[in-house]
Protein backbone atom coordinates (compact mmCIF):
# COMPACT_ATOMS: atom_id res chain seq x y z
CA UNK A 1 0.00 0.00 0.00
CA UNK A 2 1.35 3.38 -0.93
CA UNK A 3 1.81 5.80 1.92
CA UNK A 4 2.44 8.78 -0.32
CA UNK A 5 0.27 11.74 0.51
CA UNK A 6 -0.37 14.84 -1.55
CA UNK A 7 1.43 17.90 -0.29
CA UNK A 8 -0.71 20.41 1.52
CA UNK A 9 -1.56 23.38 -0.70
CA UNK A 10 0.47 26.52 -0.17
CA UNK A 11 -1.55 29.39 1.21
CA UNK A 12 -1.74 32.51 -0.97
CA UNK A 13 0.47 35.38 0.14
CA UNK A 14 -2.13 38.08 -0.45
CA UNK A 15 -5.88 38.53 -0.10
CA UNK A 16 -7.83 40.99 -2.26
CA UNK A 17 -11.41 41.74 -1.22
CA UNK A 18 -13.98 42.74 -3.87
CA UNK A 19 -17.26 44.47 -3.04
CA UNK A 20 -19.84 45.88 -5.48
CA UNK A 21 -23.10 47.79 -5.55
CA UNK A 22 -25.93 45.81 -7.16
CA UNK A 23 -25.75 47.47 -10.57
CA UNK A 24 -21.96 46.74 -10.73
CA UNK A 25 -22.15 43.08 -9.59
CA UNK A 26 -21.86 41.55 -13.04
CA UNK A 27 -18.81 43.64 -13.99
CA UNK A 28 -17.15 42.98 -10.64
CA UNK A 29 -17.61 39.20 -10.91
CA UNK A 30 -16.40 39.10 -14.52
CA UNK A 31 -13.28 41.15 -13.73
CA UNK A 32 -12.58 39.18 -10.58
CA UNK A 33 -12.59 35.86 -12.48
CA UNK A 34 -10.27 37.21 -15.16
CA UNK A 35 -7.83 38.73 -12.67
CA UNK A 36 -7.77 35.63 -10.49
CA UNK A 37 -7.12 33.45 -13.53
CA UNK A 38 -3.97 35.45 -14.23
CA UNK A 39 -2.52 34.90 -10.72
CA UNK A 40 -0.75 31.83 -9.49
CA UNK A 41 -2.61 30.12 -6.66
CA UNK A 42 0.26 30.90 -4.32
CA UNK A 43 0.28 34.62 -5.16
CA UNK A 44 -3.16 35.96 -4.22
CA UNK A 45 -6.80 35.07 -3.89
CA UNK A 46 -9.97 37.10 -4.26
CA UNK A 47 -12.68 37.15 -1.61
CA UNK A 48 -16.06 38.90 -1.55
CA UNK A 49 -17.43 41.33 0.96
CA UNK A 50 -20.35 43.70 1.33
CA UNK A 51 -20.13 47.45 0.96
CA UNK A 52 -22.63 47.92 3.77
CA UNK A 53 -20.21 46.49 6.36
CA UNK A 54 -16.81 48.16 5.76
CA UNK A 55 -15.29 46.42 8.79
CA UNK A 56 -15.54 43.10 6.89
CA UNK A 57 -13.48 44.51 4.04
CA UNK A 58 -10.32 45.28 6.02
CA UNK A 59 -9.47 41.58 6.29
CA UNK A 60 -7.90 41.94 2.85
CA UNK A 61 -4.51 43.38 2.03
CA UNK A 62 -6.18 45.68 -0.51
CA UNK A 63 -9.83 46.37 -1.39
CA UNK A 64 -11.61 46.91 -4.74
CA UNK A 65 -14.97 48.73 -4.65
CA UNK A 66 -17.34 48.78 -7.64
CA UNK A 67 -20.06 51.41 -7.56
CA UNK A 68 -20.90 55.11 -7.77
CA UNK A 69 -18.00 57.21 -6.54
CA UNK A 70 -20.18 59.75 -4.70
CA UNK A 71 -21.74 56.92 -2.66
CA UNK A 72 -18.54 55.01 -1.92
CA UNK A 73 -16.10 57.81 -1.04
CA UNK A 74 -16.93 57.65 2.69
CA UNK A 75 -16.59 53.86 2.75
CA UNK A 76 -13.23 54.10 0.98
CA UNK A 77 -11.96 56.63 3.55
CA UNK A 78 -13.03 54.37 6.43
CA UNK A 79 -11.06 51.51 4.91
CA UNK A 80 -7.97 53.70 4.35
CA UNK A 81 -8.10 54.79 7.99
CA UNK A 82 -7.64 51.12 8.87
CA UNK A 83 -4.39 51.00 6.87
CA UNK A 84 -5.71 49.35 3.73
CA UNK A 85 -5.40 50.58 0.15
CA UNK A 86 -8.59 51.01 -1.89
CA UNK A 87 -9.29 50.96 -5.64
CA UNK A 88 -12.62 52.59 -6.54
CA UNK A 89 -14.18 51.67 -9.93
CA UNK A 90 -17.23 53.46 -11.33
CA UNK A 91 -18.40 54.50 -14.79
CA UNK A 92 -15.78 57.28 -14.89
CA UNK A 93 -12.87 55.18 -13.61
CA UNK A 94 -9.50 55.36 -15.36
CA UNK A 95 -9.39 51.54 -15.12
CA UNK A 96 -11.30 50.22 -18.10
CA UNK A 97 -10.19 46.58 -18.23
CA UNK A 98 -9.32 43.72 -15.87
CA UNK A 99 -5.75 43.81 -17.21
CA UNK A 100 -5.37 47.39 -15.99
CA UNK A 101 -6.91 46.43 -12.63
CA UNK A 102 -4.42 43.58 -12.32
CA UNK A 103 -1.49 45.96 -12.86
CA UNK A 104 -2.89 48.36 -10.25
CA UNK A 105 -3.44 45.62 -7.67
CA UNK A 106 0.02 44.11 -8.13
CA UNK A 107 1.57 47.57 -7.62
CA UNK A 108 -0.47 48.04 -4.44
CA UNK A 109 0.51 44.61 -3.14
CA UNK A 110 4.16 45.39 -3.78
CA UNK A 111 3.74 48.49 -1.61
CA UNK A 112 1.91 46.37 0.95
CA UNK A 113 4.97 44.10 1.12
CA UNK A 114 7.03 47.09 2.27
CA UNK A 115 4.26 48.12 4.67
CA UNK A 116 4.25 44.63 6.19
CA UNK A 117 7.97 44.89 6.83
CA UNK A 118 7.53 48.33 8.36
CA UNK A 119 4.83 46.94 10.64
CA UNK A 120 7.19 44.17 11.72
CA UNK A 121 9.94 46.70 12.33
CA UNK A 122 7.56 48.87 14.31
CA UNK A 123 6.40 45.92 16.41
CA UNK A 124 10.01 44.91 17.03
CA UNK A 125 10.97 48.46 17.97
CA UNK A 126 8.03 48.70 20.38
CA UNK A 127 9.02 45.41 21.97
CA UNK A 128 12.64 46.53 22.25
CA UNK A 129 11.89 50.07 23.42
CA UNK A 130 12.15 49.34 27.17
CA UNK A 131 15.49 47.58 26.62
CA UNK A 132 16.69 50.44 24.42
CA UNK A 133 15.72 52.92 27.13
CA UNK A 134 17.67 50.92 29.69
CA UNK A 135 20.66 50.68 27.32
CA UNK A 136 20.58 54.43 26.74
CA UNK A 137 20.42 55.08 30.48
CA UNK A 138 23.32 52.68 31.03
CA UNK A 139 25.31 54.45 28.31
CA UNK A 140 24.79 57.82 30.03
CA UNK A 141 25.84 56.32 33.35
CA UNK A 142 28.96 54.79 31.77
CA UNK A 143 29.85 58.11 30.15
CA UNK A 144 29.50 59.85 33.52
CA UNK A 145 31.67 57.19 35.19
CA UNK A 146 34.26 57.48 32.40
CA UNK A 147 34.37 61.24 32.87
CA UNK A 148 34.88 60.72 36.61
CA UNK A 149 37.73 58.28 35.93
CA UNK A 150 39.41 60.81 33.68
CA UNK A 151 39.06 63.48 36.35
CA UNK A 152 41.10 61.26 38.68
CA UNK A 153 44.06 61.21 36.27
CA UNK A 154 47.07 63.42 36.97
CA UNK A 155 46.97 66.77 35.18
CA UNK A 156 49.86 66.13 32.79
CA UNK A 157 52.54 67.34 32.58
CA UNK A 158 53.46 66.97 36.27
CA UNK A 159 56.63 68.81 37.35
CA UNK A 160 58.82 68.59 40.42
CA UNK A 161 62.23 70.24 40.17
CA UNK A 162 64.02 68.77 37.15
CA UNK A 163 61.49 65.92 36.88
CA UNK A 164 58.65 66.10 34.35
CA UNK A 165 56.05 63.36 33.82
CA UNK A 166 53.76 62.89 30.81
CA UNK A 167 51.18 60.14 30.56
CA UNK A 168 48.89 58.23 28.19
CA UNK A 169 45.62 56.63 29.39
CA UNK A 170 43.21 55.19 26.83
CA UNK A 171 40.49 52.69 27.86
CA UNK A 172 39.42 50.02 25.38
CA UNK A 173 35.79 50.65 26.41
CA UNK A 174 34.04 53.35 28.41
CA UNK A 175 35.87 52.44 31.62
CA UNK A 176 39.39 51.21 32.24
CA UNK A 177 41.03 48.92 34.76
CA UNK A 178 44.30 50.85 34.38
CA UNK A 179 45.32 53.35 37.04
CA UNK A 180 47.91 56.13 36.78
CA UNK A 181 49.10 58.16 39.77
CA UNK A 182 51.87 60.76 40.11
CA UNK A 183 52.31 62.26 43.59
CA UNK A 184 54.95 64.48 45.22
CA UNK A 185 57.37 62.91 47.70
CA UNK A 186 58.55 64.66 50.86
CA UNK A 187 62.14 64.79 49.54
CA UNK A 188 61.08 66.88 46.53
CA UNK A 189 60.93 63.93 44.17
CA UNK A 190 57.94 62.02 42.82
CA UNK A 191 56.15 58.75 43.55
CA UNK A 192 54.58 57.26 40.41
CA UNK A 193 52.30 54.25 40.10
CA UNK A 194 50.81 52.28 37.23
CA UNK A 195 48.28 49.49 37.96
CA UNK A 196 46.49 47.15 35.55
CA UNK A 197 43.46 45.30 36.93
CA UNK A 198 42.84 42.03 35.12
CA UNK A 199 39.78 42.17 32.88
CA UNK A 200 37.94 45.03 31.21
CA UNK A 201 34.99 47.32 31.68
CA UNK A 202 33.03 47.84 34.87
CA UNK A 203 34.53 45.03 37.02
CA UNK A 204 38.07 46.20 36.25
CA UNK A 205 37.08 49.83 36.88
CA UNK A 206 35.74 48.91 40.33
CA UNK A 207 39.08 47.30 41.14
CA UNK A 208 40.85 50.42 39.87
CA UNK A 209 38.75 52.59 42.20
CA UNK A 210 39.74 50.44 45.19
CA UNK A 211 43.43 50.67 44.22
CA UNK A 212 43.17 54.47 43.98
CA UNK A 213 42.08 54.67 47.61
CA UNK A 214 44.53 51.98 48.65
CA UNK A 215 47.48 53.87 47.10
CA UNK A 216 46.62 57.01 49.07
CA UNK A 217 46.45 55.05 52.35
CA UNK A 218 49.71 53.25 51.53
CA UNK A 219 51.55 56.52 50.91
CA UNK A 220 50.33 57.91 54.21
CA UNK A 221 51.82 54.96 56.09
CA UNK A 222 54.81 54.10 53.89
CA UNK A 223 55.88 57.46 52.48
CA UNK A 224 57.88 57.04 49.29
CA UNK A 225 58.94 53.41 49.88
CA UNK A 226 57.83 51.74 46.62
CA UNK A 227 58.09 48.17 47.99
CA UNK A 228 56.10 48.99 51.14
CA UNK A 229 53.44 50.79 49.09
CA UNK A 230 52.85 47.66 47.01
CA UNK A 231 52.84 45.50 50.12
CA UNK A 232 50.09 47.63 51.73
CA UNK A 233 48.08 47.70 48.49
CA UNK A 234 48.37 43.91 48.20
CA UNK A 235 46.93 43.53 51.71
CA UNK A 236 44.01 45.80 50.80
CA UNK A 237 43.21 43.79 47.64
CA UNK A 238 43.48 40.49 49.51
CA UNK A 239 41.24 41.81 52.30
CA UNK A 240 38.64 42.95 49.75
CA UNK A 241 38.51 39.43 48.32
CA UNK A 242 37.66 37.94 51.70
CA UNK A 243 34.36 39.79 51.87
CA UNK A 244 31.40 37.50 51.38
CA UNK A 245 30.26 37.35 47.77
CA UNK A 246 33.25 39.26 46.38
CA UNK A 247 34.60 37.95 43.07
CA UNK A 248 38.31 37.15 43.14
CA UNK A 249 40.32 39.67 41.16
CA UNK A 250 43.99 40.50 40.79
CA UNK A 251 46.09 43.37 39.49
CA UNK A 252 49.60 43.99 38.31
CA UNK A 253 51.31 47.14 39.52
CA UNK A 254 54.60 48.95 39.34
CA UNK A 255 55.63 51.73 41.69
CA UNK A 256 58.68 53.98 41.54
CA UNK A 257 60.14 56.71 43.71
CA UNK A 258 62.36 59.14 41.84
CA UNK A 259 64.49 61.41 44.02
CA UNK A 260 65.52 64.92 42.86
CA UNK A 261 69.05 63.55 42.32
CA UNK A 262 67.70 61.03 39.77
CA UNK A 263 67.93 57.97 42.05
CA UNK A 264 65.14 55.56 41.08
CA UNK A 265 63.69 52.90 43.37
CA UNK A 266 61.30 50.54 41.59
CA UNK A 267 59.11 47.71 42.89
CA UNK A 268 56.84 45.53 40.76
CA UNK A 269 53.87 43.24 41.32
CA UNK A 270 53.70 41.01 38.24
CA UNK A 271 54.03 43.99 35.90
CA UNK A 272 56.00 44.46 32.66
CA UNK A 273 59.49 45.71 33.43
CA UNK A 274 60.15 49.44 33.52
CA UNK A 275 62.61 50.98 31.12
CA UNK A 276 65.39 53.54 31.55
CA UNK A 277 66.33 55.42 28.37
CA UNK A 278 69.18 57.65 27.38
CA UNK A 279 69.79 59.26 23.99
CA UNK A 280 71.28 55.98 22.76
CA UNK A 281 68.52 53.39 22.06
CA UNK A 282 71.08 50.60 22.29
CA UNK A 283 71.81 51.62 25.90
CA UNK A 284 68.21 51.11 27.10
CA UNK A 285 68.08 49.41 30.49
CA UNK A 286 65.23 47.31 31.88
CA UNK A 287 64.76 47.28 35.64
CA UNK A 288 64.26 43.66 36.62
CA UNK A 289 61.99 44.22 39.60
CA UNK A 290 59.47 41.44 40.14
CA UNK A 291 56.91 40.20 42.64
CA UNK A 292 53.52 38.43 42.80
CA UNK A 293 50.32 40.03 41.53
CA UNK A 294 48.32 42.09 44.00
CA UNK A 295 45.73 39.92 45.74
CA UNK A 296 47.44 36.53 45.38
CA UNK A 297 48.72 36.17 48.94
CA UNK A 298 48.21 38.45 51.91
CA UNK A 299 51.81 37.87 53.03
CA UNK A 300 53.46 38.74 49.70
CA UNK A 301 56.62 40.83 50.04
CA UNK A 302 58.14 43.03 47.34
CA UNK A 303 61.78 43.90 46.72
CA UNK A 304 62.85 47.24 45.26
CA UNK A 305 65.71 47.77 42.79
CA UNK A 306 67.65 51.02 42.66
CA UNK A 307 69.16 52.71 39.59
CA UNK A 308 70.36 56.13 38.56
CA UNK A 309 68.48 58.15 35.98
CA UNK A 310 70.98 60.24 33.99
CA UNK A 311 70.31 63.88 33.22
CA UNK A 312 68.16 63.96 30.09
CA UNK A 313 67.18 60.32 30.65
CA UNK A 314 63.68 58.87 30.86
CA UNK A 315 61.89 56.29 32.99
CA UNK A 316 58.97 54.52 31.30
CA UNK A 317 56.29 52.48 33.02
CA UNK A 318 53.76 50.91 30.68
CA UNK A 319 50.85 48.47 30.62
CA UNK A 320 50.19 45.61 28.22
CA UNK A 321 48.52 46.45 24.91
CA UNK A 322 51.40 48.09 23.02
CA UNK A 323 52.39 44.93 21.13
CA UNK A 324 51.39 46.41 17.76
CA UNK A 325 54.27 48.89 18.05
CA UNK A 326 56.70 46.20 16.94
CA UNK A 327 56.08 42.70 15.57
CA UNK A 328 59.70 41.60 15.88
CA UNK A 329 61.13 38.14 16.40
CA UNK A 330 61.80 38.53 20.13
CA UNK A 331 59.30 38.18 22.97
CA UNK A 332 56.32 40.57 22.98
CA UNK A 333 57.76 42.52 25.94
CA UNK A 334 61.18 42.81 24.32
CA UNK A 335 59.60 43.99 21.06
CA UNK A 336 57.57 46.65 22.87
CA UNK A 337 60.56 47.90 24.83
CA UNK A 338 62.73 48.03 21.71
CA UNK A 339 60.06 50.16 20.01
CA UNK A 340 59.73 52.47 23.04
CA UNK A 341 63.53 52.82 23.24
CA UNK A 342 63.72 53.75 19.56
CA UNK A 343 60.98 56.37 19.84
CA UNK A 344 62.04 57.71 23.23
CA UNK A 345 65.71 58.16 22.30
CA UNK A 346 64.80 60.59 19.50
CA UNK A 347 62.25 62.77 21.29
CA UNK A 348 61.25 63.99 24.75
CA UNK A 349 58.48 62.63 27.00
CA UNK A 350 55.78 64.77 25.37
CA UNK A 351 56.93 63.68 21.91
CA UNK A 352 56.84 60.03 22.98
CA UNK A 353 53.21 60.37 24.08
CA UNK A 354 52.37 62.09 20.78
CA UNK A 355 53.93 59.24 18.80
CA UNK A 356 52.04 56.62 20.81
CA UNK A 357 48.76 58.49 20.41
CA UNK A 358 49.34 58.72 16.66
CA UNK A 359 49.96 54.96 16.54
CA UNK A 360 46.81 54.29 18.57
CA UNK A 361 44.67 56.51 16.36
CA UNK A 362 45.97 55.03 13.09
CA UNK A 363 46.96 51.39 13.60
CA UNK A 364 44.65 50.51 16.49
CA UNK A 365 41.95 52.75 15.05
CA UNK A 366 41.76 50.40 12.07
CA UNK A 367 42.30 47.06 13.79
CA UNK A 368 40.49 47.83 17.04
CA UNK A 369 41.91 48.52 20.49
CA UNK A 370 41.33 45.38 22.53
CA UNK A 371 43.18 46.32 25.72
CA UNK A 372 43.41 49.36 27.98
CA UNK A 373 46.54 51.39 27.23
CA UNK A 374 48.45 53.34 29.85
CA UNK A 375 51.97 54.66 30.07
CA UNK A 376 53.97 57.05 32.27
CA UNK A 377 57.14 58.69 30.99
CA UNK A 378 59.25 60.56 33.56
CA UNK A 379 62.02 62.72 32.15
CA UNK A 380 64.92 64.24 34.05
CA UNK A 381 65.24 67.50 32.15
CA UNK A 382 68.30 69.55 31.53
CA UNK A 383 67.94 73.20 32.56
CA UNK A 384 67.61 74.62 29.04
CA UNK A 385 64.93 72.06 28.06
CA UNK A 386 62.46 72.55 30.91
CA UNK A 387 60.14 74.91 29.04
CA UNK A 388 59.91 72.60 26.02
CA UNK A 389 59.42 69.53 28.23
CA UNK A 390 56.37 71.07 29.90
CA UNK A 391 54.45 71.56 26.66
CA UNK A 392 51.05 69.90 26.32
CA UNK A 393 50.76 66.87 24.09
CA UNK A 394 48.50 67.24 21.07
Amino acid sequence: MSTDSSPSPTQPTWTVVFAAEESFQAQAQRWARQVEARWATTFARIEWGTIRTPDDLIRGDTVVLFGPKDQLTLTAEQIREQGRSVTLIDTNSDLTSPEQLQIRLEALLEQEDEIRQLRKDEAYACAQFPALQEADELRRELEAAASFQQDLLPAFPVKSGDLVVHGLWRPSRYLAGDLLRVEPATDGGLVILLCDVMGHGIPAAIGSALLTQSFDHARESSGADAAMILERMNQDVHRAQQRQGTRAWFASAICAHVAPSGTITVASAGHPQSLILSQDPEAALTIAASGPLLGIDNASAYQANTHQLPEGGKLILHSDGFETLNRGRNSAQANVQNALAKIGSSTDAAGLIDQLELHRATILGRTGQTDDLSLLCLERCQEHEKTKALRLVS
